[in-house]
């Protein structure tokens, strides 16, 4: 009988010290994920796919985790589709789920089954956290569910899918399937609820740290406050879902001010430098970013923000780890005057302004909202 296979991916090269920490924080996370997993007792086999040799030996060592060591090859050349069908068709899987390495941390067992199960329901049809920009999904027919040609990155595998005709499923989303660890602002907030979340990864807290989070955390800690204050007007921007509207009015008695634009941004395309269109980047090169942050400090008590969006507005084409220090207000570190000049000033605003990608205006803040320990809708 053909095997239905969990399949984590980790790995990647980075060429910067923020990079390296983020990397360093998600391979525990993937460790973890990969023995989780096997914990369910719903899946023939667990098997961890990485480029880094020392990981793969580590996950190794783990009891129903098998190993699959994808070459050495530079970043520009590494093909997730190509390399999915492989392992696929390595184990001859008749049905299989995909989770990133940085996915599911705070799912709970129950979560992380009923995903499993979830996709062994549905023959035929591919099971996704987000139908636009995945992290993780699943098909029970290997075969039928997954159309020849596999994107190159994970995030666009439900989209492709959907296009060849292909029925997609998305699961209903909660704080642990939208909460994906791709940032260094993901990281430091992951640190902050853990305790409470996921007091079984402190071995990722304790990675998380060690970063250079020094200007970070006490924005954090300000905007986390504000979302636990009654009436607070809390600001988010960026590739904003309505259930992350819809979760936050469930759990804070604060008043959302949203605005929400690119969503699907990657999956389109649209994430190269110019390629985006933004109304807040329109706002933000008309009147410059300290007045910009100014009128939003005029009507909101904090402010998440997915930069990624404003970054591919304005044509700014940073490495990741420039993206990655802008996140921890490290605008020093940023080449482009107009990033770095937007950063300052976020920093500088008279409001806690988050920074981060697009999990930060997702799976993040609804982690924040789970700790407030509030309930109530305005």
């Amino acid at each position: 009988m053909r095997p239905f296979v969990g399949l984590v991916f980790e790995g990647g090269q980075h060429s910067g010290d923020v990079e390296g920490w983020v990397a360093r924080a998600r391979e525990e996370m993937a460790i973890l994920l990969a023995r989780r997993l096997v914990d369910t007792d719903l899946l023939d086999k667990v098997v961890f796919v990485t480029d880094r040799p020392a990981l793969a030996e580590r996950a190794a060592s783990l009891a129903g985790v098998d190993t699959a060591v994808t070459p050495d090859e530079s970043a520009s050349s590494f093909h997730f589709g190509r390399r999915l069908a492989q392992v696929i068709a390595e184990y001859d899987a008749a049905g299989f789920i995909y989770m990133s390495g940085g996915s599911g941390l705070l799912m709970n067992m129950d979560e992380l089954a009923g995903f499993v199960l979830a996709t062994q329901e549905r023959p035929g049809c591919v099971v996704a956290n987000n139908v636009y920009s995945a992290d993780m999904f699943g098909a029970a027919d290997s075969q039928a569910a997954l159309p020849a040609e596999l994107p190159a990155a994970d995030n666009g595998v439900p989209m492709t899918a959907h296009a060849a005709g292909i029925p997609v499923y998305g699961l209903p989303p909660t704080t642990g399937n939208t909460f994906d660890i791709d940032t260094p602002s993901d990281l430091v907030v992951l640190g902050d609820v853990i305790p409470i979340l996921a007091p079984y990864a402190q071995c990722v807290r304790d990675v998380a740290a060690r970063g250079p989070v020094e200007r970070a955390v006490p924005v954090l800690a300000a905007a986390r406050a504000a979302l636990a204050r009654d009436l607070a007007e809390i600001a988010l921007i960026g590739r904003v879902s309505p259930a992350t509207v819809a979760d936050l009015n469930s759990r804070t008695t604060c008043r959302l001010r949203v605005y929400s634009e690119e969503r699907g941004m990657r999956a389109f395309g649209r994430d190269k430098p110019g390629m985006a269109r933004s109304l807040i980047g329109k706002m933000i090169e008309s009147d410059g970013p300290g007045a910009f942050f100014a009128n939003l400090a005029w009507c909101s008590d904090a402010a998440f923000i997915d930069t990624r969006v404003l970054f591919a507005h304005m044509g700014a084409a940073l490495s990741q780890e420039e993206r990655f220090c802008s996140d921890l207000f490290l605008w020093e570190n940023v080449t482009s005057g107009d990033a770095s000049c937007l950063i300052q000033e976020a920093l500088d605003a008279q409001i806690p302004v988050m920074l981060g990608g697009h999990s930060l205006v997702s799976g993040a803040v609804r982690a924040l909202a789970a700790c407030t320990g509030r309930r109530g809708v305005v």
